[in-house]
């Protein structure tokens, strides 16, 4: 799932393992085979043919003969065929190189960390064979909503420095809007349990309420009083929900008139959802 924090456990874990946590795929829909393997300095090879001085090792397979913990991010972003090149390494511990007749045996100590999203489009799933290859542990989403506004806030606030962005102590009352939104559309219920919901195509994940949080902050200090406003926010909200132009928008409308209108308190942000949904 998206914004559970995957990829600090990942890296952490990788670091405290080995002391490093840089050897590190990222994956995605075009990831070659050699980004897991290994590629060919083509002027070396060009000159002298295959040698392995005119190979270029992957970070995979630097983590298999240094003995390290390397990092594969978004493996389901990975085209099928690629991510089975993964079987051998991890069955044999063994990576083969066949243009040289070698192969590369992984000293003591390697180990692969895989992240993966199971909620995301765009996902190839894992081959039974690779799964099983894997110890796997789902991490779950914050179980309460002050849980998630705190990540929420706290991770703002780390973005906004990186950014040079002010800080928002009165945004509190919008981040707890936006995660509330997030939840209720995500759950398909309202948080007092008494409203039933039809939930949007997207996953509406931690991760994507940081993004529109840090945005609408972006926007506060750069075309505002520096506030963090519902203003702010409205647009992020929309293009967080509606991914299916149809049948979304109809979701996130039934929502608006639904719960958000009667809601106390959140009158200047109903209007503002209102006025960039229309």
């Amino acid at each position: 799932m998206p914004g559970t924090a995957k990829t600090w456990v990942s890296e952490h874990l990788a670091a405290a393992v080995s002391g490093d946590s840089t050897l590190l795929v990222q994956g995605t829909a075009g990831t070659p085979e050699e980004a897991i393997r290994y590629g060919w300095n083509y002027a070396q090879l060009l000159a002298h043919g295959p040698s392995r001085d005119a190979l270029v090792p992957s970070p995979v397979m630097r983590a298999m003969a240094e003995g390290m913990t390397a990092r594969v991010e978004e493996l389901t972003r990975i085209p099928a065929d690629v991510q089975d090149t993964l079987i051998t390494i991890l069955s044999e511990k063994t990576l083969p190189i066949p243009e040289l007749g070698q192969e590369v045996q992984a000293v003591r100590g390697f180990n692969l960390i895989a992240t993966a999203n199971d909620r995301d489009r765009g996902v190839n799933d894992l081959s039974s064979a690779l799964r099983r290859r894997f110890n796997t542990v789902v991490l779950p989403l914050p179980a309460t909503p002050d849980a998630e506004v705190d990540i929420v806030s706290r991770r703002v606030d780390q973005l906004g420095r990186s950014l040079d962005l002010p800080a928002a102590p009165e945004g509190t009352d919008e981040i707890r809007r936006v995660v509330t939104v997030f939840r209720e559309l995500r759950d398909g219920i309202t948080t007092d349990g008494r409203t039933k919901l039809k939930s949007p195509s997207g996953t509406l994940s931690t991760a994507e309420a940081i993004s529109v949080v840090t945005n609408g902050l972006a926007l506060a200090a750069h075309f505002g009083d520096g506030v963090l406003r519902p203003d702010d926010v409205a647009a992020g909200i929309l293009g967080a929900v509606v991914r299916d132009p149809a049948a979304d928008r109809v979701v996130w409308q039934e929502y608006l008139e639904t719960v958000v209108r009667e809601r106390d308190g959140w009158k200047d942000f109903y209007r503002a959802c209102r006025e960039v949904s229309a």
